[in-house]
C-alpha cells in the first residue's frame, strides 16, 4: 500500500517559514517579534501557537507526535507493521521539506541548548512507542522489551535521517523502512502470537547414513527454515 503524504497544517508551514528566517537573519539576532513579523502574525498569535523561536524550531516534532500517537491508538495493523509504519511516517513529516530540515539541524547543532531540547523530544517518542508497545505485547512479555524496543525505533529513525541530511542516501522513509523491518523481526516473539510458537521440523533420511550425514542434512533443512 503506498505511504499517503503527510498533511501539512498552517502552524506548520509557518514554522518552516520562521526557521529560513533564523537561519538568514541569525539566531540571536532574530526576536520572536521578528519572526511573527516574518511569517505574517500577530505577536499575539505568534506566542500563542508558538510560545518561543525556540518552540518554533521543534514544531514539527510536535505535530510529528500528535500524529504518531493518534495512529498507533487507531491502527489495526499487526503490532510489528504499525510500529514501521508509524515510524516511517514521522520521518516523512521531518523530510518533506529538505531545505528546512537542513536548516533546523544547522539550527540545533549551533546552540547547546536546542541539542538538549531534541534530547526531550527523543524521550518523548520513546514513551509513545513504549506504551503502545505494552498495549499490544503477548502475556509475559519481559519488561525491557517496550522500552528496550522504543529506544531502538527511535535510534534507527534518527540514524535514516542523519544519513539522509548528510547525503549518504536519497531515500529516507525507504532506508528506514528496510531497517525497521529487520529490527521489528528481532522482537516478533514478543509482538504476535505466532511469534511466540515453537516450530517442529520434521527429517526424514535414509537409515543407513552417518551421523554425521544425518547431522548435515538435518542443518541444512534448519538454514532453509531460516531464510
Amino acid at each position: 500500500m503506498p505511504a499517503k503524504p503527510p498533511t501539512v497544517p498552517a502552524d506548520q508551514q509557518s514554522s518552516v517559514a520562521a526557521i529560513r528566517h533564523l537561519a538568514e537573519r541569525g539566531y540571536e539576532a532574530t526576536t520572536a517579534g521578528d519572526l511573527a513579523d516574518a511569517v505574517g502574525m500577530s505577536r499575539s498569535t505568534f506566542f500563542r501557537r508558538f510560545g518561543s523561536k525556540d518552540d518554533v524550531i521543534f514544531a514539527d516534532h510536535d505535530h510529528a507526535l500528535a500524529q504518531l500517537a493518534d495512529f498507533l491508538d487507531a491502527t489495526e495493523l499487526q503490532p510489528g507493521e504499525a510500529l514501521v509504519e508509524g515510524t516511517a511516517d514521522v520521518l516523512r513529516l521531518l523530510v518533506r521539506d529538505p531545505e528546512a530540515a537542513r536548516l533546523r539541524f544547522e539550527l540545533m547543532h549551533e546552540r547547546p541548548a536546542l541539542r538538549d531540547r531534541e534530547l526531550v523530544i527523543t524521550h518523548r517518542y520513546e514513551r509513545v512507542f513504549a506504551r503502545y508497545i505494552r498495549r499490544v505485547q503477548q502475556p509475559a512479555t519481559p519488561d525491557w522489551v517496550a522500552p528496550s524496543l522504543a529506544a531502538s525505533l527511535v535510534a534507527v529513525h534518527n540514524a535514516a535521517l542523519r544519513d539522509w541530511l548528510r547525503e549518504r542516501i536519497t531515500d529516507a522513509p525507504r532506508a528506514v523502512t528496510r531497517d525497521l523491518h529487520r529490527l521489528t523481526a528481532l522482537y516478533e516473539r514478543w509482538l504476535t502470537a505466532e511469534g511466540g510458537r515453537q516450530r517442529v521440523l520434521v527429517a526424514v533420511y535414509d537409515a543407513s547414513g552417518s551421523p554425521d550425514a544425518v547431522l548435515g542434512a538435518v542443518a541444512a533443512q534448519l538454514d532453509r527454515e531460516g531464510r
